[in-house]
């Protein structure tokens, strides 16, 4: 009875060595998909400091344009349309513009 054990042993042996291995693999493969996701939700310093540019740039466009339109109601009447918008629409454009390029850019979004 002994010897009619070994073979089976040996082959359970041998799956048991495959299981682990197989387990290994999949340990594996689980830990990068799961540095992979928490990478992509923003745990890292690039993405928070991706939205904090994000809102100082929207914070300072949302300012300027609020300067913007006090000035165009105050506006004195030698102040022409191409000076109103060189001085206060297209740099709160480009705020806008620059914080969501950081925003793309360091958070990945």
């Amino acid at each position: 009875m002994l010897a009619s054990m070994t073979p089976d042993s040996d082959d359970l042996e041998k799956e048991l060595r495959r299981n682990l291995k197989l387990r290994r693999e999949l340990g594996a493969q689980a830990a990068k998909g799961k540095a992979a996701l928490s990478a992509k939700q923003g745990g890292g310093f690039a993405y928070r400091l991706g939205w904090v540019l994000y809102w100082v740039c929207l914070a300072l466009s949302l300012g300027w344009a609020a300067i913007g339109l006090y000035a165009g109601v105050q506006r004195p009447s030698n102040f022409s349309n191409v000076i109103y918008y060189a001085y206060f629409v297209l740099p709160a454009a480009v705020a806008y513009a620059l914080g969501r390029a950081f925003r793309y850019v360091l958070a990945g979004d």
